[in-house]
């Protein structure tokens, strides 16, 4: 059986290896190595509990709020000067379909974070586009990271990845801020903005699945021998080995992997990726039509309402923010992060993809029927 060469060493050479002085400061120091890596799976599993706990804490308070909220009257109401950003307040479909981490930490920083530091009014001369700039350079550079053989630098490059994510939730703060429409979380196709944060948002990702394509040649090199060790590296500091989140596993003796599987491994995460954030947009829009338009009759009024805050929407709603782009987009960086990047592309990412058409599929049914009994 062949294995993979690089048959492009020209295009390759930026996705040399990155440099170290990230992972030695991150990484590579006394207080990662005592504390971080003591007793590593039982730290890691508490914190996923701990997490876990959290977001289903927060998603009861946030759909408790929602039982009693109209979304067709919310998202246009009035905002009080000075009021503080909550999860729970101003609720909107795009709000309700969120992925965890994005609901409950990116956006909530982001707002927070101009609120005390006034960055919006203070920098004006900083457009929401400069900001989306910023964040395709970002995801860039984290590309790089994440196709090293060097588990620490992929590790990197799963954080410079969330930076990348940060900036591009908070070129919406800073766009809503100036526009006057802050905290009004109402998505505007027709604008430039969107097309340019949309674009970006997709280079972004591009980076991502071809930093995972480089990353897979690496591995399977003839040099590399196909065991999987390339992916933790052969450095030490002082003398201490590498540290993993999680102990190599027969999984990582498998024979190495073909060009063809490797592009086939690659293109299957981009595909899945894509589908599912445009399943997920679409979802989106179609939800604000039929929830968030104001209607005046008043039996069609509540009919809405009704449909709205129905057991079968509440059940799309929630499947959607576990199923959704930005959901795939965080199992993979987290698969990344615990090295398991392989098993990931074996087969869940299809998982994840037939999930996305399946849930797409029922809502478009769903939304074809609140559309013709409330004559939209």
């Amino acid at each position: 059986m062949s294995v993979v060469r690089c048959p492009w060493p020209e295009w390759t050479a930026y996705w040399t290896p990155p440099p170290t002085w990230p992972r030695r400061l991150l990484c590579e120091n006394s207080l990662c190595t005592s504390v971080l890596f003591k007793d590593t799976r039982r730290l890691w599993i508490c914190a996923a509990a701990a997490l876990l706990t959290y977001f289903l804490t927060m998603d009861a308070i946030l759909f408790s709020h929602f039982r009693s909220a109209d979304l067709s009257s919310s998202t246009s109401g009035s905002i009080e000067k000075g009021e503080i950003y909550t999860p729970f307040t101003h609720l909107s479909v795009k709000g309700l379909l969120n992925d965890h981490p994005s609901q409950f930490f990116i956006a909530p920083s982001t707002e927070y974070f101009d609120m005390i530091t006034h960055f919006s009014s203070i920098f004006s001369f900083i457009t929401p586009n400069m900001i989306s700039f910023a964040h395709l350079v970002c995801g860039f550079i984290s590309g790089k990271f994440m196709s090293s053989d060097h588990l620490l630098d992929r590790r990197v490059g799963v954080v410079l990845y969330e930076y990348r994510t940060w900036l591009d939730a908070f070129d919406g703060t800073v766009h809503r801020a100036q526009e006057g429409l802050r905290l009004k979380y109402n998505s505007n196709h027709k604008t430039l903005g969107y097309v340019v944060d949309s674009t970006f948002d997709t280079l972004g990702g591009c980076f991502l699945g071809f930093s995972l394509l480089f990353y897979l040649i690496k591995k399977n090199r003839p040099d590399s021998g196909g065991t999987g060790h390339a992916s933790h590296g052969k450095s030490h500091n002082n003398g201490q080995a590498q540290h993993s989140l999680l102990p190599m596993t027969s999984a990582a003796q498998a024979p190495p992997l073909t060009m063809r599987q490797v592009v086939l491994k690659a293109i299957s995460f981009g595909v899945c990726l894509a589908v599912a954030g445009k399943c997920w947009d679409q979802a989106v829009e179609d939800f604000s039509v039929v929830f968030q338009t104001p209607l005046t009759d008043e039996n069609l009024k509540t009919a809405q309402y009704e449909f709205c805050h129905s057991w079968t929407t509440l059940a799309l709603f929630y499947l959607w923010r576990v199923f959704g782009g930005q959901s795939v987009l965080n199992y993979t960086l987290l698969a990344i992060y615990l090295d398991k990047i392989e098993t990931y592309l074996s087969g869940f990412q299809f998982v994840l993809l037939g999930m996305a058409l399946f849930l797409y599929l029922i809502t478009a049914v769903y939304i074809h029927h609140i559309r013709s009994v409330l004559m939209l």
